[in-house]
């Protein structure tokens, strides 16, 4: 393991009060090592993975293709929070799109927000590292994918959805691959951030910090899209052996407190 993936510490990885985090469905089928070991979880993070039928979410039914049917989609998430005495939340937001016609990108957004690490598609090894960034920085988290790598460290990362709290500036479009409902085109500020993210089995994490050096817009990818600058060594990571699909990226320099 080179200096900026490595086996993290007991110290970083354990939450001193225990948490309760639900899994809304199952991981999404196209992730990569986005399983986890639920009682390794317990163990080695105190941390409760609390299984909820895909279900609770799509008997919503068809909704309003709008931000009426986004709000409706929050709503009943954040009643799963409450009634499970949840601390996080990962969501098989996919499947709400032939169910219930709309995102769960506002609900995400919005959850992640009010201080409740919330991720996309199941993911929950995004949910864990989301959880261990709370813990140690506070800082609001951006769950992302890559989307163009240079040799040079460039890197093109984007997602459709994300904490209001991290944008300049925002507006609301469709969902990139559906083409419906609501997601967000987000503008962050450029500057320092981290880049992030655990393993399923916990034993390898990435945490290395990088510039946000611009924003862009383009049509074919998802909706907030900005370019970070790391180095050579960080875009070989990406492209031979990268822990998974989705990253976390936070405001500031963090590296070190991972480590």
């Amino acid at each position: 393991m080179n200096e900026r993936v490595f086996k993290p510490s007991e110290k970083v990885l354990y939450e001193p009060k225990r948490s309760r985090l639900g899994v809304v469905g199952k991981p999404s089928d196209w992730l990569i090592a986005s399983q986890v070991n639920y009682k390794d979880v317990l163990e080695r993070m105190n941390i409760e993975m609390v299984d909820i039928p895909i279900e609770e979410m799509t008997s919503l039914g068809e909704v309003d293709p709008g931000m009426k049917g986004a709000e409706a989609v929050y709503e009943r998430l954040k009643e799963i929070v409450l009634r499970e005495r949840l601390q996080g939340v990962t969501l098989r937001c996919f499947d709400l799109l032939s169910t219930v016609k709309n995102t769960g990108c506002i609900a995400l957004s919005k959850l992640n927000d009010e201080g409740i690490p919330a991720a996309c598609e199941g993911d929950i090894p995004t949910l864990l590292t989301m959880m261990v960034c709370k813990r140690l920085t506070g800082e609001l988290c951006f769950q992302v994918n890559p989307a163009r790598i240079q040799p040079d460290g460039e890197m093109l990362f984007a997602h459709c959805t994300l904490p209001l709290g991290m944008t300049k500036k925002h507006e609301y479009t469709t969902h990139f691959e559906s083409g419906i409902g609501v997601a967000i085109h987000g503008e962050l500020p450029t500057g320092d951030y981290t880049l992030l993210k655990l393993s399923h089995d916990m034993q390898r994490m990435l945490a290395v910090d990088v510039e946000l050096t611009r924003c862009q817009y383009e049509q074919n990818l998802c909706r907030t899209q900005v370019w970070v600058k790391s180095t050579p060594e960080v875009s070989r990571y990406f492209l031979t052996d990268p822990i998974a699909n989705h990253h976390v990226l936070i405001r500031g320099h963090h590296a070190e407190k991972f480590k």
